[in-house]
Formats: C-alpha cells, structure tokens, sequence
C-alpha cells in the first residue's frame, strides 16, 4: 500500500502554515511536492512534516532559506553540529545585547521615576561612594558645532563599546574651568555600573557631595554651575575637585527644551 498524500490545503493546516510558504518553498526547490497531480495540484507525504519541522527549527535560530537549503542539500551530522555551535554563538550574543538593554531601560526608568519626586534648587547633602563613567574630551570651543561633534563621538564610542548604563548623557566640569569661572565643558560622560579596563574611564571618587536639581535649557547650565558654587562657598564649603551635571529628563521625554531636569554633584569640604 503507497504511503498516504496529503493536500497542500491539508498538508498546511497540519504544519501549522499556508498553501503560499509551500508554494513558495516549491519554487525556490526546498520543499518539493511528493507528488504533482495531471492537474497541478501538489500533494505530501506525513514524511515531509518532519522536513518542514527542520526549516522552521533552522528559521527560528536564524538561518535564511537560502542558508537552509544549502544545508539541507548537503547535510550530515558533522556540518549539522558545526552550524548549531555557531548559531548557538550568535544566540548567546544577542541574549547579553537584550540584557544591556532590558538593564539600560530599567536604569532609565528609574532615574525618569526619581525625578517625580525631587526638590528643585534645593541643595542637599549626601555620602556617595565611587562611581565610574566613560568620558570624552570636550571642545577646545564652545560653538556648536564642536559640541555636537564631540557629543556625536562620545555617543558612538560607547555604541560600539556597549558602555551604556542610562539614556543619560552629562559632563564634567574640571576644577580648572571652576577657578577660571568659564565652567567650560573638559568632558562628556555616561555613568557605566562597573569599574572597567578602559583608557577612557574616569573615576568619581566617593565622598560628601553637594547636589541640587534645575530646571531650565543646557543654555542655563553654566550660570547654574557658579549660582551653585557661589551658594556652596556661602555656606562655607569648597568645592573639591570637578562639577558633575547629569541629566534627569531631556529632549527623550521634554518636548519643551526650556524645562529639562538636571542634577548637579560637586564634592565638598
């Protein structure tokens, strides 16, 4: 007794598809019909179930059907093992780029969740311990194309580095650029979680620290910055070391440029 045919109809209903993949798998010859009717209608074997089982397996962890019907014309059980090896490589590579991302949106949120319930120009006063950030050389100049400039570099060098804790961007404000009074950007930064191997980390040393969030544009930052320094010196502390600016809510959740939140941090004594 032959071997019983399915339908295309049949045959993709039990497959969990359409007659139009099977067709198209037809025409790109990785899915032969078992049979062709005189009149044209196309039939499968149970056989072939376990055939289609094998492409959508191999879809799934990322082959394209070109790279499936290499495989399938030439398999074995050695060059079978070798691509799910790589294919497992490549999975694994992706889960950790969905974990820095699940964590940068966590840590994203969190700051956007503070930031609800933070007193505006108001200084306070708390011990922070170390904390660590990838930074940039700012611009000689203040123009702004040399700020966009070092921003678009800063951004694509933690891109391709992954050193993305946050959405937030921020800079630092060397001690310098506090006693000239020009509060000049020396750095653009982006906090990391960790201490790392990298030529362009700078540590944040723990300590007593000063903060104290405003409202306003990145045009209001620098008369914020010696209002800041001016009041601390009022109350009978120096300042130690750099200003640190982080932003809290910016141009990814303000459409108003005039009412983004920021934190300023400065080390005390």
């Amino acid at each position: 007794m032959g071997q019983k045919l399915f339908t295309s109809g049949e045959f993709a209903k039990f497959c969990n598809t359409t007659k139009d993949t099977l067709f198209h798998y037809d025409d790109i010859n990785l899915l032969k019909p078992a049979k062709i009717a005189p009149n044209s209608y196309r039939y499968y074997s149970a056989n072939q179930a376990f055939l289609f089982d094998m492409i959508s397996l191999l879809k799934e962890v990322g082959l394209s059907l070109e790279e499936i019907k290499i495989y399938m014309d030439n398999r074995d059980a050695k060059t079978f093992l070798s691509m799910l090896k790589e294919k497992d490589k490549k999975i694994h590579q992706e889960i950790e780029r969905l974990k820095r991302l699940r964590s940068l949106l966590k840590n994203t949120m969190n700051i956007t969740l503070d930031s609800f319930n933070v007193e505006i120009d108001k200084i306070t006063f708390t011990h922070k311990e170390e904390e660590y950030f990838i930074v940039t050389q700012g611009p000689k100049t203040p123009d702004d194309k040399a700020v966009f400039s070092a921003i678009s570099q800063h951004v694509n060098y933690c891109n391709k580095h992954n050193f993305y804790y946050t959405f937030s961007l921020g800079e630092i404000i060397s001690a310098e650029h506090i006693q000239d009074k020009t509060f000049q950007t020396t750095y653009f930064c982006t906090k990391i979680n960790r201490k790392v191997n990298n030529k362009q980390l700078l540590i944040k040393p723990a300590g007593l620290y000063a903060i104290k969030y405003i409202r306003g544009s990145y045009d209001d930052l620098i008369k914020a910055y010696a209002q800041f320094v001016e009041e601390l010196d009022n109350m009978n502390y120096n300042v130690i070391g750099a200003l640190y600016e982080e932003d809290m809510l910016n141009y990814l959740s303000e459409t108003d440029f005039n009412y983004y939140l920021m934190r300023i941090e400065a080390r005390i004594l």
